[in-house]
């Protein structure tokens, strides 16, 4: 019987000697590896929010294109001939042309002066919502005037 007993303990001995040999990572392993997926992590988020700024100033692009056509279209339907007083004039009347006028992607209203009875400009203030810096909006084209 003794030894039965004395193979057991040879057996469990050995169990906990492998189990204890047994290799893991170490945290300096795990700090490699965390290090490195948070690399990997802020290339893909820096081009992540390139693309995203790209995505609303076309927004932006886009929608002051939209208020244009409903500023000339405000001037046919209009009698005598003239463009609207504000933006907010496209929304008002006995037949508007848009239930409300957007703001622009960060949140601001859009910026419409008009230069004379024929001429008007309408734009953005941009992400840092200033205007008169570089980061304006203006539509597609516009950046020449």
């Amino acid at each position: 019987m003794e030894s039965k007993t004395q193979k057991r303990r040879i057996l469990r001995a050995s169990a906990s000697r492998s189990l204890a040999n047994t290799k893991g990572m170490t945290i300096v392993e795990l700090m490699i590896v965390l290090t490195i997926i948070a690399a990997i992590m802020g290339v893909v988020g820096f081009s992540v929010m390139g693309a995203l700024d790209n995505a609303n100033i076309k927004e932006a692009q886009i929608e002051i294109g939209q208020l244009t056509q409903m500023c000339d279209s405000y001037y046919l339907a209009s009698s005598p001939r003239k463009y609207p007083a504000q933006l907010s004039d496209l929304a008002e009347g006995p037949s508007p042309l848009t239930k409300e006028v957007p703001k622009d992607p960060w949140g601001n209203d859009y910026i419409y002066r008009t230069i004379n009875k024929r001429e008007y400009e309408i734009y953005s203030a941009g992400p840092d919502g200033v205007e008169g810096n570089e980061d304006d909006v203006r539509a597609e084209g516009a950046g020449d005037e």
